[in-house]
């Protein structure tokens, strides 16, 4: 008996960056296909603002089309910048910075995500995406066989609509619908027990103002880029925060920490909380001392790791942050949102062609948790031991980004109609490369305890300005850049294990406390 005919193609839950690209690349490839994106918001929040690696950026500007509006509309970035500090009452002159010298040569952006998924929404319809907005699905039928799902789905004027489709897809983001209706997500908060509280801020002094280089002459040194462009991070024992200029002039800032090691400045609520913790790093009280927040505008995670064991199955696929997030560390979110995205979308036209995916399942239901657990293991896990001591921070710099230029960046760009559908650090070279950076990073992680231990953590924290010798491309540079970072790790494991347990040497920067239970 052959099976009734579903209302639509595929319903996406969510319409924000993944739902719209997903609805986009489905229509702008097969117009006839029957889309419904139902999103539950009236208008996005403004979400806090986002920073892209390379490969987010080629996804925007080489499979979304959209350099013209993302040179426009949104903040073009440059690069990364780390600064560190032995105390807080330090000069800003006197900190160790790392980062590039001059302008990045890859598209990246400093996002208002606001403003971009708005417009990614905008544009999905324009393909001819249905939207239904603002509605909650109410209930999920999957089926088995090859009946259509079914859903129903309350408008917030109106009546409950019940509605088949052939495919879902849910890019309904931390909200992570299926995982959590399936049993599937997965918590790893005891591994990576991470909390975030970010704000906007309007009235903040940047870096390359006339009054912060007449404060800081130093500042007129070093980089030749302007300072402002790159995402700014401060770097602590157990902590990191973010500084991200946006298009309207505001900035988002954040910080994120390990409570096994750190916690924020005690507050009477969150925002209090960051503020405090801004200023307790030189370069955030040059910034924020006068800065005004956003109390409208203010989040905080306690806990930001999950995964879904699976994310694809009969005719239901998950993509984007419903799929997992880990750390925003190196701003990866949205490189897992863009490769997930692609693989999902090119798995549902095959199939609405006729082709049989099972295969393609198979594949995405294991290659992704494997991705994700290479990802975690080589740059994050037990990351927050060591991130507040320059020289070994400076190691995981060159190492970690030559060996993304070299894998993922390299990948998309070269590669393009096979990588996209890929998960990242796919097939042999990836599982080889990921076991590497596995190894460093512990190395790392060891070497920052040793540190801690032997009173010579942050020993480098001042007096340095370390840039790459080679702006980071996806060409053989990136080696030589990651062979460098290879060199200040071995020297770091030497004088590490030469130094003598007694020497004195100042404290981690915010000295680390127990964290609440």
């Amino acid at each position: 008996m052959k099976s009734p005919a579903a209302e639509y193609d595929v319903v996406i839950m969510g319409g924000a960056f993944s739902g719209s690209a997903a609805g986009i690349l489905l229509k702008r490839e097969h117009p006839e296909l029957k889309v419904l994106v139902v999103e539950r918001t009236t208008h996005f929040n403004r979400k806090v603002g986002e920073s892209t690696s390379e490969v987010a950026g080629c996804f925007l500007t080489r499979v979304l089309h959209q350099g013209n509006y993302l040179t426009g509309r949104q903040y073009m970035k440059h690069g990364l910048r780390l600064w560190f500090c032995k105390s807080p009452t330090d000069s800003v002159c006197d900190l160790t910075e790392i980062g590039p010298t001059f302008q990045s040569r890859l598209p990246t952006y400093q996002l208002d995500r606001e403003l971009l998924d708005e417009h990614l929404l905008e544009e999905a319809q324009m393909y001819g995406c249905e939207l239904m907005r603002p509605a909650t699905i109410k209930t999920i039928s999957l089926s088995e066989d090859s009946m259509p799902h079914t859903l129903e789905i309350m408008p917030l004027e109106g009546q409950m609509r019940t509605v088949t489709s052939r495919w879902v897809l849910d890019a309904s983001g931390k909200a992570a619908v299926l995982a959590k209706k399936m049993g599937m997500l997965r918590s790893f908060a005891e591994e990576h027990p991470t909390s975030s509280i970010w704000c906007r801020f309007t009235n903040v002094n940047d870096l390359d103002s006339f009054k912060s280089r007449r404060m800081h002459p130093g500042l007129t040194m070093g980089a030749k880029a302007n300072r402002t462009s790159a995402t700014n991070h401060l770097m602590g024992h157990g902590w990191w925060s973010w500084i991200i200029p946006l298009p309207d002039g505001s900035f988002s800032a954040g910080v994120t920490w390990d409570r096994r090691i750190y916690n924020p400045p005690e507050g009477p609520n969150p925002l209090a909380r960051l503020q405090a913790h801004l200023l307790t790093h030189p370069v955030g009280r040059l910034m924020f001392e006068n800065a005004i927040p956003d109390e409208d505008d203010v989040f905080s995670y306690k806990n930001l790791i999950y995964r879904s064991d699976r994310i694809a199955g009969n005719r239901w696929v998950i993509v984007g942050d419903a799929a997992g997030f880990m750390d925003p560390l190196y701003s990866h979110g949205l490189d897992f949102c863009a490769h997930t995205v692609s693989a999902a979308t090119e798995m549902i036209l095959r199939e609405v062609k006729g082709e049989c995916v099972k295969e393609t399942v198979d594949y995405l239901n294991l290659a992704y948790p494997r991705a994700w657990r290479t990802w975690f293991d080589a740059l994050y896990k037990e990351k927050y031991f060591y991130l507040g001591d320059a020289e070994l921070m400076h190691a995981a710099f060159l190492m970690d980004l030559g060996a993304y230029f070299i894998g993922p960046v390299r990948g998309v760009y070269m590669n393009p109609k096979e990588e996209w559908k890929q998960m990242p650090y796919n097939g042999t070279a990836g599982a080889i490369f990921g076991r590497f950076m596995a190894f460093y990073n512990r190395r790392l992680a060891h070497l920052g305890r040793e540190r801690i231990r032997k009173g010579i953590y942050g020993m480098k924290n001042h007096g340095h300005f370390w840039s790459p010798r080679f702006s980071f491309s996806p060409d053989p540079s990136a080696l030589r850049l990651l062979w460098d970072g290879v060199k200040i790790w071995l020297k770091a494991e030497v004088t590490t294990a030469l130094a003598s347990s007694r020497a004195t040497a100042s404290e981690p920067m915010m000295k680390p406390v127990m964290a609440e239970a």
